[in-house]
């Protein structure tokens, strides 16, 4: 099969921001990886040291790459006043055109909404892309979240595998609606048919856009800190729909922090130069605390049918 226009339009943005030297570290080097083999679940969960992360958020050392220009901050940039820091907003192209000027930014058409793809500077994968919604619009669920996601999968032919974060539940901006792609495969991908209870976070594939939807909805509707992680990958012609349950009130790890979609399909990412000895002893026990740090309450799981 053949690869997508979308997929290859993607691919060369992504080669393109290489070359422009947009994207920190070399995306085109080896990542040092460790895995743990879970014999309960036929999960191989990933390790992955990527310590040009440990300077995405310091701006004189952006600016020093050449990825942000400081003299944007002179602007009228748009901010959105529920921003404790009172910082622009990231993924409004009102900021990301003046501040990060060597972005490229490709409109899409997806799930109902136009949206803008951009390379993430602080890529996690290969080809990872951050989908920001061209309006500026709350990190909140809607049928056309899981469209989008849905359309954005057919149309790059299954090349690329789509998340969503709900705000709080590993999402950094929870006011403007973004996804994330990559084309690196998840370790939850290799799941054995019938395994989702066996898998140490709170999950439920399905293959039907509407049951999956009633279930986010059902899950939302039991409580308001209730949250979801979903993942979109499979066959260009055959998605599967990864549900994980979440909850605003357990964000983060003990050890690892914050954890999102891309913790949830278990790629357990390290950056902080202070943690490398974590990474080299990190472990499948690591991985169940991890996973158990951000697991709902057991009971509202059991009856959402996790």
């Amino acid at each position: 099969m053949g690869t997508s226009p979308l997929a290859a339009r993607l691919e060369a943005v992504w080669q393109q921001q290489i070359d422009d030297g947009y994207l920190l570290g070399d995306p085109r080097g080896p990542v040092e990886t460790r895995t743990a083999a879970d014999p309960d679940t036929g999960v191989a969960f990933r390790f992955r040291w990527l310590p040009h992360r440990a300077v995405r958020g310091v701006a004189a050392v952006l600016a020093e790459h050449g990825i942000y220009d400081p003299g944007c901050e002179d602007q009228d940039l748009p901010v959105d006043r529920r921003d404790p820091a009172g910082r622009p907003c990231f993924l409004c192209a009102g900021m990301i055109r003046p501040c990060f000027p060597k972005e490229v930014l490709v409109p899409l058409q997806a799930g109902g909404r136009d949206w803008l793809a951009g390379a993430n500077f602080a890529w996690l994968g290969r080809n990872h892309f951050t989908v920001a919604s061209a309006a500026h619009e709350d990190q909140r669920y809607d049928p056309g979240v899981l469209a989008a996601m849905l359309d954005l999968h057919r149309d790059t032919g299954g090349a690329f595998r789509v998340v969503y974060n709900g705000a709080g539940a590993g999402s950094s901006i929870p006011w403007h609606l973004h996804l994330q792609m990559t084309t690196d495969p998840f370790p939850v991908e290799a799941l054995a048919p019938g395994a989702d209870a066996r898998y140490p976070l709170p999950l439920r594939r399905f293959f039907d856009a509407g049951e999956a939807d009633a279930a986010v909805g059902a899950w939302h509707g039991r409580d308001p800190s209730h949250r979801v992680n979903l993942m979109v990958a499979g066959p260009g012609g055959a998605p599967v729909i990864h549900l994980f349950y979440r909850d605003s009130r357990r964000p983060a790890s003990a050890e690892l922090g914050a954890m999102a979609s891309f913790e949830a399909c278990g790629d357990m990412v390290f950056d902080d130069p202070a943690r490398r000895e974590a990474f080299e002893q990190a472990d499948l026990a690591m991985v169940r605390r991890a996973l158990a740090d951000i697991t709902p309450r057991l009971g509202d799981a059991a009856a959402a049918g996790a």
